[in-house]
């Protein structure tokens, strides 16, 4: 009997179920309506809180932001890199007429990404839109960083840095690897720092996923783990070698490379990590070069421009005030004050990723090589600011406030002032290599050749076999004696050697196209020449 009425019971609360909630025979739980109406009140509440409405707020910022510069941009060139990658994309699916030659400096996953743009149609606009899309979610993931770091104040005070940083903005129109790099370096650095606060593995084995895949867009994304080595050797010494979740987290990065590895084998016939850092490596003096790369990257004259300078003092300011970490290296090493612990992590990564690149690449300066640690800056000035902040909110709350959105302010100015000069300039340079591009691809065959130096970016827009640079004049002369040209380029836009200036001349070749700087046509800036045929 008791069987029978459980039964009974049953099928009543279902049926008082069915009529609260129609929709359950179809598999739906609970009225489509009021589930929606459920969640419109749940975000609403969320939105009530404070700092969860100035999240959303400065992310509508950055968006809108970055959409009047997508419209600015929309028309620019690519630049030589920009133009490998999407030469790459190409490769990738089938829309070349001929054998294309990849190099090892480039990863992978970034055109791996555009090739499937490719198959969709708007190869190019998609791949902008992807490289828009990842700079939205890198200003989340700063602010994840900063928010885990310290607090939610000061998340979201470096989201709105990052926000308006003229270097995250400008780089967020090229499509280049820098963003993809620097969104996963963060994200990577999130879970890491997670692990090594609450221990919970799955937190590591993300971290080391999310590094991985980073390292796939562009290989100095890996420079993270060596800031992590040397903090788990400071911090736990040789005892995380006992620990079986390391391994782990090896293993998964390892897997994750491991399909590109195999891959560059067969393509370059060797290591091809190891060939690509061999590709931009210093010549001469590995410690000379190191030396003389350190007084570019930490100078605060480069800095000033890429901080602008009330940020850059109130870096300094961090680092100083980050002191304990020698006073109390004593209690750092036993692993008694989790604070040392957050400041060391920190330092190394401004640190360790700065110097990798002075010892690794030729002697020059260019900030997107380091643009992983801005991030990093960023949390170092913001907290020394808001240690300012509550030490003046002691005296005046009002006051400290004024100033504290004062100085935002500002701030975010001086970044915006910086970006808008850099990407209105330079929207327009090498526009006169993709107008001679389309020009030559209107006007040769598919299977005809181009010498230019510009290769990757004439390449892109004629859809031609195009041959570049020659290391020596030799070996330029056995290329114009071997192969069949169909036009000869020179531009201003590449460092050309003397003996490809002077071919034209020494050939009678005529010009069939010319570029110039100025309405009066006084100044060549790009030449097209016709080669006489063999």
């Amino acid at each position: 009997m008791k069987k029978i009425d459980d039964i009974s019971n049953k099928e009543t609360e279902e049926a008082i179920s069915l009529k609260k909630h129609p929709k359950s025979l179809n598999g739906y739980q609970g009225n489509t309506e009021e589930i929606l109406a459920s969640r419109i009140k749940k975000l609403i509440n969320w939105l009530k809180k404070p700092n969860n409405f100035i999240l959303v707020g400065i992310l509508i910022f950055a968006f809108v932001l970055r959409l009047y510069y997508f419209h600015v941009t929309q028309n620019q060139a690519l630049w030589w890199d920009e133009a490998e990658y999407m030469n790459m994309a190409r490769a990738w699916a089938g829309d070349l007429a001929y054998h294309y030659t990849f190099v090892s400096v480039r990863p992978v996953l970034l055109s791996l990404i555009i090739s499937i743009f490719w198959r969709i149609g708007s190869g190019e606009f998609l791949a902008r839109i992807f490289i828009f899309i990842i700079s939205m979610v890198s200003i989340f993931g700063v602010y994840l960083l900063g928010k885990e770091m310290y607090d939610e104040k000061l998340g979201l005070i470096v989201a709105f840095f990052m926000s308006v940083f003229y270097l995250h903005l400008f780089q967020t129109f090229r499509v280049l690897v820098d963003l993809p790099s620097l969104t996963f370096f963060t994200f990577s650095i999130f879970f890491f720092y997670r692990y090594f606060k609450t221990k919970e593995k799955k937190m590591l084995y993300f971290g080391a996923a999310l590094v991985a895949i980073g390292t796939l867009f562009r290989i100095t994304t890996a420079m993270l783990l060596f800031a992590i080595l040397i903090y788990l050797l400071i911090t736990e010494r040789l005892s995380f070698l006992r620990k079986k979740e390391y391994y782990i987290a090896g293993a998964i990065f390892v897997l994750i490379l491991l399909p590109y590895i195999i891959w560059g084998y067969f393509q370059f016939n060797g290591f091809v990590i190891t060939q690509a850092g061999a590709w931009n490596a210093p010549q001469g003096s590995f410690l000379a070069n190191g030396f003389e790369n350190m007084k570019s990257y930490f100078s605060a004259s480069n800095f000033k421009f890429d901080l602008t300078w009330p940020l850059l003092i109130f870096f300094y300011l961090g680092i100083i005030f980050m002191y304990k970490l020698i006073l109390g290296f004593d209690i750092l090493i036993k692993g008694e004050n989790f604070e040392l612990k957050r400041d060391l992590l920190l330092i190394l990564l401004v640190i360790i990723p700065i110097l990798t690149v002075c010892f690794s690449i030729s002697n020059f300066y260019d900030d997107r090589y380091i643009i992983t640690v801005f991030p990093i800056m960023f949390i170092i000035s913001t907290a020394f600011i808001l240690k300012s902040y509550e030490f003046i909110k002691k005296g005046n709350k009002l006051i400290a406030i004024i100033l504290l959105f004062i100085l935002i302010g500002y701030i975010g100015y001086l970044q915006l002032q910086n970006a808008d000069s850099v990407i209105k300039i330079k929207a327009e340079s090498y526009y006169p290599v993709k107008e001679a591009g389309i020009w030559l691809k209107e006007n040769s065959g598919p299977y005809d050749k181009i010498m230019s130096i510009s290769a990757p970016q004439i390449e892109y827009y004629s859809e031609r076999r195009v041959v570049g640079n020659k290391n020596s004049e030799e070996d330029f002369d056995k290329a114009m004696a071997n192969e069949n040209f169909t036009f000869y380029m020179v531009s201003v836009f590449e460092k050309h050697p003397q003996w490809v200036l002077d071919y034209p001349k020494e050939s009678n070749l005529t010009p069939v196209r010319v570029y110039f700087a100025d309405a009066q046509q006084q100044n060549p800036i790009l030449i097209i020449y016709k080669m006489p045929e063999k």
